[in-house]
């Protein structure tokens, strides 16, 4: 078993309803669906939906211009534990970064079960992908791409920065230029070990492959790490590790715990004003 736990405390880790109860996740889902077709409303004479990234349906994109041309672009992977969640409800933080004269895009992709893991890296990889090559289409700064996610989007956004997979598609090593992860999930041996494997079928060269903290990128690479302080422990700790491994490579790393929030109340923080990760971001793209 993991560190200790027993199997039931070792689920209840990985299951967020130890610490919320449905009543509050479904307030949490409610008003990010409700910010999100707020801010598409707001937004949508600079949007452009639905863009394809790759051939199955699932593979699309929105992307809201920034005011000027030649302008930054954050890349956002939504979370939902791997299985749950879609771009048309991660479109929040666009107002906030388009008011600070960035693009902001919101990835859609395939989810579990319904693709396996790797496959789910190789679509969000292919997104980033698609935005440095036609970056410059939407009026967007190619050398200027910065990748976030939240939860599970956290994990993926790890992957899209820790492992080098950039030559098989054709683009320099330091295509992102800056990543941020929040209460994300970093090492999966936990993850293997607990319930969630009913759906993720993970066995050990998974694990291996898809464990963003076993493969630090050589090159260094400016991560912000953000979690709640009402998250549960072991997704404080997975964040806390990433963060230290990260810095005992001599990358540079800004490391935010939000105090008291939970794990859902880390998504609003993309677009809180008043928000230290927001403007830890901000601070990272050089806005």
């Amino acid at each position: 078993m993991w560190r200790n736990y027993t199997q039931a405390k070792l689920d209840a880790q990985y299951d967020q309803k130890t610490l919320v109860s449905d009543e509050e996740h479904a307030r949490h889902r409610e008003y990010k669906v409700a910010e999100s077709m707020r801010v598409r409303a707001k937004l949508a004479a600079s949007a452009i939906l639905d863009l394809a990234y790759g051939m199955s349906a699932a593979e699309k994109l929105d992307i809201f211009k920034a005011p000027s041309k030649g302008a930054p672009t954050q890349v956002f992977i939504h979370g939902g534990a791997w299985k749950n969640g879609k771009k048309e409800d991660a479109s929040y933080p666009a107002e906030s970064f388009v008011a600070r004269g960035a693009n902001y895009i919101a990835v859609n992709f395939e989810l579990v079960p319904n693709v396996t893991l790797d496959e789910q890296v190789r679509q969000t990889r292919a997104a980033v992908a698609w935005v440095y090559k036609h970056a410059r289409d939407f009026g967007a700064d190619p050398d200027r791409i910065y990748v976030s996610g939240h939860s599970s989007g956290g994990h993926l956004a790890g992957m899209i920065v820790t492992t080098n997979w950039q030559e098989a598609f054709g683009l320099p090593v330091d295509t992102v230029k800056g990543v941020t992860a929040v209460s994300g999930l970093f090492e999966l041996e936990p993850v293997k070990l607990s319930w969630r494997n009913s759906y993720l079928n993970l066995d050990d060269a998974a694990v291996a492959r898809l464990s963003p903290i076993r493969h630090i990128p050589n090159h260094p690479l400016p991560l912000v790490i953000g979690y709640g302080g009402g998250e549960l422990d072991e997704f404080k700790r997975q964040s806390r590790e990433f963060a230290a491994t990260w810095r005992a490579r001599g990358h540079p790393c800004v490391e935010i715990e939000l105090p008291q929030l939970t794990h859902y109340a880390g998504n609003y923080e993309f677009n809180n004003p008043q928000s230290p990760l927001l403007a830890a971001i901000f601070a990272q793209m050089a806005l």
